[in-house]
């Protein structure tokens, strides 16, 4: 199984923002769903505690890079740039040459200058539609339901399909 490593962002798109648990079981059986240490430390919301206790267990396997997978000066930059949860994705990522599902613009900008294979939120969605799992209107609705719950992406137009709303944000 391909190793998808979630960042925080998208553990919450998945959870409360976007209600996508029945997809994370289905990817579940495909991938092995982990997150890092540090991306369980994000999420905080003492509001959705409970909430996380049991959603993060019940879908993902937590697990630490082994290796400092950046050289010094890579760090440095990143540490400057990004949270823990977004370095510890990357480089658990390149360890163990794994998809890393960051949402954030500029983290996959370096991501993809590192090599790493990078999904989102999105894509996975696209995948799950691809799969025949969720039809094109269904992925439209969860995308305005992710919108509309804080996760910061254009809205998608009233008349426009997935893949053409795919196409417009890339």
């Amino acid at each position: 199984m391909d190793p998808y490593i979630f960042d925080t962002s998208a553990v919450l798109n998945f959870g409360q923002r976007g209600h996508l648990q029945p997809l994370l079981t289905r990817f579940g059986r495909i991938y092995q769903l982990l997150i890092t240490p540090d991306v369980v430390g994000e999420l905080t919301d003492p509001h959705h505690k409970p909430f996380n206790d049991a959603f993060v267990p019940a879908h993902f396997t937590i697990q630490s890079p082994k290796t400092t997978a950046f050289d010094l000066e890579t760090l440095t930059r990143f540490a400057v740039m990004f949270g823990p949860g977004e370095i510890s994705v990357m480089a658990l990522a390149k360890e163990l040459h794994a998809t890393a599902v960051l949402d954030e613009r500029a983290a996959r900008a370096e991501a993809v200058k590192l090599g790493l294979k990078i999904t989102g939120t999105i894509g996975l969605l696209n995948d799950a539609r691809q799969r025949s799992w969720l039809t094109d209107d269904a992925c439209l609705e969860k995308t305005r339901l992710l919108q509309s719950n804080g996760f910061r992406i254009p809205k998608p137009g009233a008349n426009q399909t997935f893949a053409e709303y795919l196409t417009a944000i890339e």
